[in-house]
């Protein structure tokens, strides 16, 4: 990979203590090896919990560079003293999650994302969730014994639960190839665009959104969360859904409308919801976990976070990082 030298002083204005900033518990260092050829100061943050607006604001104030893993939302705020700041490379698909778009627009800033991962990370994580949730195994943790009171305690084996997929992008096709092919299951899905080919290979039945809620034992959300998709599981769609269904959601927490998801615990409609990755700002999903704790799985947005996924990710933002403080341009840019 080639590299200029003295990044500084081919970024003019910038030059002082300007820094490459590095968010993220899970990237290994070795890899950011190009940023350090550069001739900036790479610093690591945020190993711990996420940066507070506060806390980003003052790691941005003297950056050129902003390689994106952790949990922290690019806010105004955040950006309010990055005048330098020329780019941000996402690890990651979803970045409008986590980044103001247009706070980054109005600054001039350049986002890029990481496409070309591997779907297999999310995909086996969203199916051990399925499993776990259908045979309710973190009740069981720790006991010697079952204790099942009757016969309708027996879980359901997988082969018998038809699965209906919200997004069949490269993820949900992995998850339905697995589940179809490897398990036996029914597969239906719901994609914006027919995915005849899909179709045909695995035997999927596209269904509209409102009669796959209605079908399905297991609702397994999948597409990326964003202003079009927000909400997009309401109560128009759960309150299709038949009694003791599973939503098991591994995209983003807004794609579920939260007072729609707790109606539809509330009322029995829905025995389990799993998520991963959790709402930031509703009063109502605070509420959620003490209610229905017992009936909801929720982990801390790690279903693309192994060591295979994490490395393919941080040397495609490394190298979008490289090419645009070179000069050049980068085939992941997603804002500019």
């Amino acid at each position: 990979m080639d590299v200029v030298v003295d990044g500084a002083a081919r970024m003019g204005a910038v030059v002082g203590a300007a820094k490459i900033v590095v968010s993220g518990a899970g990237i290994d260092e070795r890899l950011l090896a190009p940023l350090y050829g550069l001739g900036f100061q790479v610093v690591p943050v945020g190993r711990g919990e996420p940066l507070t607006a506060q806390a980003l604001r003052h790691e941005l104030a003297d950056a050129v560079a902003y390689l994106h893993g952790g949990e922290e939302h690019v806010s105004e705020e955040a950006l309010e003293l990055a005048y330098g700041l020329k780019v941000i490379a996402f690890l990651g698909i979803g970045y409008e999650t986590f980044i103001d778009v247009a706070a980054v627009r109005r600054r001039g800033i350049i986002v890029t994302n990481t496409p070309e991962r591997t779907p297999d990370a999310v995909a086996e994580f969203t199916i051990g969730q399925i499993i776990n949730a259908g045979r309710r195994i973190p009740r069981h943790l720790g006991t010697v014994y079952p204790h099942w009171t009757d016969a309708g305690e027996l879980p359901d084996e997988l082969v018998s639960k038809k699965i209906g997929i919200v997004g069949l992008g490269q993820i949900g096709t992995r998850i339905a190839t697995i589940l179809s092919r490897g398990f036996g299951c029914r597969v239906s899905y719901y994609n914006r665009t027919r995915r005849e080919d899909q179709e045909r290979a695995l035997g999927l039945r596209f269904r509209q959104l409102p009669e796959l809620a209605e079908w399905s034992d297991v609702l397994v959300v999948m597409v990326g969360g964003n202003a079009e998709t927000a909400g997009m599981i309401d109560h128009r769609i759960l309150g299709r859904v038949r009694p003791g269904t599973i939503l098991v959601n591994t995209a983003r927490a807004c794609v579920v409308d939260p007072e729609a998801l707790r109606d539809a615990l509330a009322a029995g409609l829905l025995g389990m919801a799993v998520f991963d990755g959790y709402y930031q700002d509703s009063s109502v999903a605070k509420d959620l976990l003490n209610d229905f704790g017992d009936r909801m799985y929720v982990t801390g947005h790690i279903a693309s976070h192994t060591k295979q996924s994490m490395e393919r990710m941080t040397r495609q933002a490394v190298a979008s990082v490289v090419n645009l403080l070179n000069g050049r341009t980068d085939a992941n840019i997603v804002v500019r």
